[in-house]
């Protein structure tokens, strides 16, 4: 009797100490969970603030891409017009007159992958796909450009500062001429994707780095002024 008592008596306390384990261990899994929990959302939170400034900066810069589009819009019949002037020879030969303007690049830099997944689920595929693809409309402005600007070079050729120009310089020039005019198409189409595109997600057109430059209101001021984007007092 006295073995079964004390049997009894282990027993209760085997199993006081398996609930004991048991209630102990939920509470450290509960507490586990919950840091977890906490932790989890607080990287959340963390990188939704990371999204929201990321997009804040893009747009940002963007709006600066905007207006460099519209600059290039307005510049691009004044530059493809003083082309057809040098192929058919009916436009000024003097040096000032083949001076190149200033041309103005795009500069951008897209949301990181982790700002775009949350941008994408956030505000949407037109959103997200806009400032992605703007990373490659502005390298294309800049490719234009420099392609412009190379082949505006040749008209060193018919400068008559430095010389009468002969048959093969004027035939040089021209192609280089017919080559600009190649690129100015492309211009167009680039800058027009990038107004409607920009256009269609709210982004307007503005540039606090240069607030005093902005679209010519005439060929003359792009002349004038040596820039396709003239000072707002001589445009």
């Amino acid at each position: 009797m006295f073995r079964a008592v004390r049997g009894w008596f282990g027993g209760r306390r085997r199993g006081h100490t398996v609930r004991l384990f048991i209630f102990e261990l939920t509470v450290v899994t509960l507490g586990v969970l919950i840091a977890q929990w906490v932790q989890g959302l607080a990287q959340q939170r963390a990188a939704i603030a990371h999204m929201e400034d990321e997009r804040d900066r893009a747009r940002h810069q963007l709006l600066r891409v905007h207006l460099i589009a519209k600059d290039w819009l307005v510049a691009i019949p004044c530059l493809d017009q003083r082309m057809t002037e040098i192929m058919t020879g009916t436009g000024p030969r003097d040096h000032a007159s083949l001076v190149r303007p200033s041309l103005i690049n795009p500069a951008y830099t897209q949301p990181d992958d982790d700002a775009m997944v949350l941008i994408d689920r956030k505000y949407g595929h037109r959103e997200a796909g806009v400032l992605q693809g703007m990373t490659i409309n502005a390298n294309n402005v800049r490719n234009v450009s420099t392609k412009i600007v190379e082949s505006w070079g040749k008209f060193a050729l018919i400068d008559p500062t430095n010389g009468l120009p002969g048959p093969g310089d004027v035939t040089a020039a021209r192609g280089a001429a017919a080559d600009i005019k190649a690129q100015l198409h492309s211009g167009t189409i680039i800058a027009t994707d990038i107004d409607r595109r920009l256009s269609s997600i709210g982004v307007g057109a503005s540039d606090d780095e240069s607030p005093e430059r902005g679209p010519a209101h005439s060929c003359a001021a792009i002349w004038r002024s040596g820039r396709m984007d003239p000072p707002l007092t001589e445009r």
